[in-house]
């Protein structure tokens, strides 16, 4: 890290290949639009690289750089979500955003996909399940990344967790209506 932050290009080639899969694992988690992930990915790439020399070797690589990448994305998910609401002069800007799909054995048994899911709960509870369960932090650590307590975290997790079963619970009660309908 003393190499990424001196700017060393093989080392920050190395940093960058080392963390590209998980900030992009978890921007694409966060965001709901492809094209906004992929320019969320980069900025947090070039932030890791700015913020080289504030890694004191504590704890390991990886959460350091999910802090960065956490705080980085909602840094740009809140920028989006003001230009968004100039530009289309108060619109809600979920409602613009568009869906983005996953593959996956889980994918085939739910109506929709994972991030179609994702995106219709609150940016804060999304944060919070995609910190949690797709990037593996404890609550303690996703208070840290987020600035909330620890309480605050639970109970953002639990509501979420609720809202997405009852989001999947009511597209399998009316699967079997819509294709009735259809056939």
């Amino acid at each position: 890290m003393e190499l990424v932050a001196a700017q060393k290009p093989l080392a920050q080639t190395q940093l960058i290949r080392r963390l590209m899969g998980r900030v992009q694992r978890a921007t694409r988690a966060l965001l709901r639009d492809q094209a906004d992930a992929d320019d969320a990915t980069q900025l947090c790439l070039i932030e890791l690289l700015k913020s080289a020399k504030s890694y004191r070797g504590e704890g390991s690589l990886e959460s350091w750089s999910d802090r960065i990448v956490v705080r980085t994305t909602m840094r740009y998910i809140r920028t989006r979500s003001r230009a968004a609401e100039r530009v289309a002069g108060g619109a809600d800007p979920d409602a613009l955003a568009s869906k983005a799909g996953t593959g996956g054995a889980l994918q085939e048994q739910l109506p929709r996909t994972v991030p179609e899911y994702l995106e219709q709960l609150s940016a804060n509870r999304r944060t919070a399940l995609v910190l949690r369960h797709v990037l593996g932090h404890s609550v303690a650590e996703i208070a840290e990344i987020t600035g909330v307590s620890p309480n605050t975290v639970k109970d953002r997790l639990l509501t979420a967790r609720r809202e997405f079963r009852r989001m999947i619970r009511r597209d399998l009660a009316l699967a079997p209506r819509a294709s009735r309908r259809s056939a």
